[in-house]
């Protein structure tokens, strides 16, 4: 057999089955050289390595207990020699276990490790006896016994000796193993290439044969494919083979033939489409159209008929050929004849039987003939034939005709419709020319005065789309920055958190350090990302803000209880000396806030040792919050640029004390925004001084603030989560789904994930959960959208919502959500554990799922007791006049601030808390909270009884969770019905 005719696949296989058993014999040394290195390297490890490392730590070790004893000399018996000798026998104990490592690896002579541990328990024996002098007070023989020239010194000498003959050993161990794994790979690499080379060669030799086979055939092919595609049509490959290459080459001249003859039909059909869109008139048209069907059909007699304006018949327009009695018409409604199937099926139709009574008859000088075949092309327009062609030859008509007419159809039917249509439309047209001559006219002159308000209108529309599509970019990239630079750090401290969580005792606590660095700097970056995309929407004037009512006391007390952590990690004294006596505010609470916080902030991050102290007090129409602290103060020539963006005192200040210099830029802003000022006293080294003045009733435009239920860093513990608390997390971010999943699991709750919108609506139709975390920024279907139908269904209308976005909520955005019962918003990347489970557990107790706000209360309804009312109020007269309400119908339990309310509601648990908001030591917010984070507590209603009665404070008050209001003066009758309806569970 030769080899052209075997199979390329068989050659192929062939050739790289002997190049893969090279390739395996290449592997197999390789893997045997490749582990005598290894057990080399593993010698040099487990000898040199360890043994100097282990040295290296010897070594330490012995030079900090000396160091130990000489501190033991200067301290003499104070306080700190035991804090010396417990270090000194962290390092002995140390040292010993250094000795068994040199024990275990040293591969020399064990007397040199057993002389160094000899030496070593001498020298040990030396320093009791000295510690024992210096404890009978014999302080100089001691300190000679240290000394160099000591018995000490001298033992210690000693030990780094021994040390030293070893490590030599270890060292020259070391070149010995480097010398032999050296040879080695000089070893490895020449069989290497010898190996290599033979199989390069036998790849080549294998390669030419394979390249042999396969180049000649395709030349010969390549060639014959050259040349057709250059024209040459006649033109086939000669090669003869029975391998692969010979079936394609068979393929291809076969291909050819086919294409040959196919291109000479389309060549027919674009020049009688020529012919076809040549003409416009109809006659012509017709003409034409006959003489080359006939000339490439090889039919002698051709005939066009158009059905009468009737629709009644066909009447002959047009022949070439046709004898006299072929000249007549025929029924359009009644099919007959040789046009009968064709009119009825629409298609064409070849008739070869011919009957010897057809009109069709070709004349001849010798006399007539009558066609072998007729073919009738039916012309539709629509559904309905408008026209017939008749073709009849003397002889069979070829396939090739038959394709011909049928490729060419389409075009002929659109073409003769086309020509059809333009006759009617010229003689339409014809009628209008007229008065449209007339039209002309008026249209020139309406078009000169369109033509002027044109261009007016054209600028004024482009500057308004300007201007549009400015504000819509600022508005896009503020909302979009906020979002994406948001996102990728909320995967970087969510997932920091899962982990700091889990691997707790798993990890060594270095590396367990790491988790801490990186949630620590991921916040940090979160807070300054914060920091600019607050001040980027301040310069684009797109900052909002939402007024409120709330009192100055309120104010600091939260901000005050936010930064005392931080103030007592630094041993600073953090003092309030704010009154609650002040005036309420009427202003932006969270803007206040944030300029609190960073004035509070940086006070106490510049002040090193000593206090900051917050005071307040009302001047005429304002409110003056002085912020002083005893840190390093400012200089006089820095006061005027700290408030500037990206700026501090000086750049040490940046490094030592950290900062980007925008907080006080933000809080200047702010403080603008708000109708406020910032001013600053500083003295260096003394300390400074901020004063904030800010009105006391703002004069801008009433707003609503959303302030949410639950408070940033609140201490108060969460309420145990209820058996089968099934809470439901729409989110598309995997490290937020990781990072809550995780959090809320870990307390016992049951979570369901969905990944879009309209996964969370499909989980909601099967089952209700008891409550809903939701993502705003997600595809298809945002959360908007999911939080409008869910509260367009009654089953869901007061499913509690918690929203967990890292985007900027505009204030529109805010009203929607407020407008649909949503009270409560966690920005991603500031989640912090306790605030989250706070918030969840609240929010699951206030589900509607859940009856345990009833139960247990049917004990008020009993004829034989009197329902229990725990009333916290700070007023003597208020106590007074509730207590004479209520002593007839109910048993009153009294708590004149919020802190010891809390503790009567732990001790009575009563039926009913009526509570008010402005009282000492702890607020009513803060004691509601207090009440809802307690599990016992949680089912209890709680009335607000409050002075607060302006616009908005009733809606703010049962946002932030109380089950009622009642405002002050109390009107009796609606105070009773009040409680009743509380009492009943209504």
């Amino acid at each position: 057999m030769r080899l052209k005719d075997v199979r390329i696949g068989t050659q192929l296989r062939i050739g790289l089955g002997v190049i893969m058993v090279l390739v395996a014999l290449l592997g197999a040394m390789s893997w045997y050289q490749a582990d005598k290195l290894w057990q080399e390297t593993k010698g040099l490890y487990d000898h040199p390595y360890q043994v100097r490392r282990a040295l290296s730590e010897l070594r330490y070790d012995v030079q900090y207990i000396r160091q130990g004893m000489t501190d033991l000399l200067l301290v003499g018996k104070d306080k700190d020699r035991h804090t010396i000798l417990q270090a000194i026998d962290n390092y002995e104990a140390d040292a010993y276990r250094q000795f068994e490592i040199l024990s275990d690896r040293y591969l020399g002579p064990r007397s040199d490790v057993e002389q160094a541990r000899v030496a070593f328990g001498e020298w040990k024996a030396n320093r009791d006896e000295t510690i024992r002098l210096l404890d009978a007070g014999r302080i100089d023989e001691a300190a000679r016994r240290i000394g160099p020239h000591g018995i000490g010194g001298e033992k210690a000498a000693k030990i780094l000796s021994n040390l030293q003959r070893i490590s030599d050993f270890a060292l020259a161990r070391g070149d010995k193993f480097y010398r032999t794994a050296q040879a080695e790979r000089d070893s490895l690499m020449l069989g290497l290439w010898c190996l290599l080379g033979f199989i390069l060669l036998t790849t080549m030799a294998i390669s030419y044969q394979l390249l042999k086979g396969i180049r000649e055939p395709l030349q010969e092919l390549t060639s014959a494919t050259g040349a057709y595609s250059g024209g040459q049509l006649d033109v086939r490959s000669n090669y003869e083979s029975v391998n692969e290459f010979g079936m394609l080459v068979t393929s291809f001249n076969q291909l050819a033939d086919s294409v040959q003859t196919e291109l000479h039909s389309r060549e027919i059909a674009t020049r009688m489409a020529a012919v076809m869109l040549a003409e416009e008139d109809l006659r012509c048209f017709c003409r034409e159209l006959l003489k080359a069907q006939l000339e490439h059909t090889g039919s002698q007699i051709g005939a066009v008929y158009l059905l009468n304006g009737e629709k009644s018949e066909f009447e002959l327009f047009e022949s070439i050929g046709l004898g006299e009695g072929g000249r007549g018409s025929f029924s359009a409604t009644a099919p007959e004849g040789e046009f009968g199937t064709a009119l009825a099926t629409g298609r064409i139709q070849r008739i070869s039987d011919i009957p010897a009574d057809t009109r069709f008859t070709f004349q001849a000088v010798s006399g007539s003939f009558l066609p072998r075949e007729i073919l009738t092309i039916p012309i539709l327009s629509g559904k309905a034939v408008v026209a017939m062609i008749s073709l009849a030859s003397v002889r069979n008509y070829p396939d090739t005709a038959i394709r011909l007419l049928n490729d060419t159809l389409s075009t002929m039917t659109a073409r003769l419709n086309g020509v059809l249509a333009f006759r009617k439309v010229r003689e339409f047209s014809e009628k209008l020319e007229v008065q449209n001559r007339e039209l002309e006219e008026q249209k020139r002159e309406l078009t000169v005065q369109a033509d002027e308000l044109s261009e007016q209108n054209i600028e004024l529309e482009l500057q308004k789309k300007q201007l549009d599509e400015a504000n819509r970019l600022k508005s896009a990239f503020l909302s979009n920055m906020s979002h994406e630079l948001r996102t990728p750090l909320n995967s970087v401290i969510a997932l920091a958190g899962v982990l700091n969580r889990r691997l707790k005792d798993a990890v060594p606590a270095e590396e367990y350090s790491y988790l801490e660095v990186i949630e620590r700097n991921g916040r940090q970056l979160l807070a300054l990302i914060n920091d600019i995309l607050d001040l980027s929407r301040i310069e684009a004037g797109r900052e909002e803000v939402s007024l409120s009512r709330f009192t100055v006391a309120e104010l600091v007390n939260e901000v005050a209880t936010m930064i005392e952590p931080q103030a007592r990690e630094k041993g600073v004294t953090l003092l309030n000396s704010v009154s609650d006596t002040l005036p309420e505010m009427r202003s932006d609470f969270s803007k206040c806030r944030h300029i609190l916080q960073n004035i509070i902030g940086n006070a106490v991050k510049f002040t090193e040792q000593g206090r900051v102290e917050v005071s307040a007090k009302q001047v005429a129409d304002t409110i003056l919050i002085a912020v002083s602290d005893s840190g390093i103060g400012i200089a006089a020539e820095d006061l005027f640029t700290i408030f500037d963006e990206f700026r501090q005192a000086d750049g040490s200040t940046s490094r030592r004390f950290g900062g980007t210099g925008l907080g006080l830029a933000i809080a200047k802003k702010y403080a603008d925004l708000l109708e406020g000022t910032i001013t600053v006293e500083s003295t260096p080294g003394q300390g400074s001084t901020f004063t904030i003045t800010l009105p006391v009733a703002s004069e801008m435009l009433p707003g609503d603030e959303w302030r949410p239920e639950v408070t940033l860093h609140s201490t108060s513990p969460a309420p145990s989560p209820q058996n089968g608390t099934r809470i439901l997390l729409v989110e598309d971010s995997e490290p937020a789904v990781i990072q809550i999943t995780d959090i809320l699991s870990e307390q016992g709750y049951l979570v369901s994930v969905a990944r879009d919108g309209k996964e969370a609506l499909e989980r909601i139709e099967q089952a209700v959960p008891d409550a809903m975390i939701l993502d705003l920024m997600m595809p298809e279907v945002d959360g908007f959208e999911v939080i409008q139908k869910v509260r367009g269904r009654e089953e869901t209308g007061r499913l509690p919502v918690l929203i967990l976005t890292a985007k900027h909520v505009t204030k529109e955005e805010l009203q929607l959500l407020k407008g649909n019962g949503i009270h409560q918003l966690i920005q991603k990347g500031d989640v912090c554990k306790q605030e989250l489970l706070a918030t969840v557990a609240r929010m699951a107790a206030k589900s509607p799922e859940k009856p345990a706000a009833t139960e247990g209360k049917t004990a008020v309804k009993l004829l034989d007791a009197k329902p229990v009312i725990l009333v916290v109020e700070d007023n003597p007269d208020n106590m007074k006049t509730v207590r004479a309400l209520l002593t007839e119908s109910c048993t009153v339990v009294e708590a004149f601030d919020g802190r010891t309310g809390v503790e009567q509601a732990r001790a009575h648990l009563p039926d009913l808390i009526l509570m008010d908001i402005s009282l000492p030591r702890t607020d009513g917010f803060a004691a509601l909270e207090e009440i809802r984070a307690d599990a016992t507590l949680c089912p209890t209603p709680v009335i607000a009884l409050t002075a607060r009665a302006m616009t908005g404070d009733r809606e703010e008050i049962l946002s932030r969770g109380f089950d009622g209001y009642l405002s002050k003066p109390i009107d009796a009758d609606l105070f009773h019905q009040t409680i009743r309806e509380a009492l009943d569970g209504k």
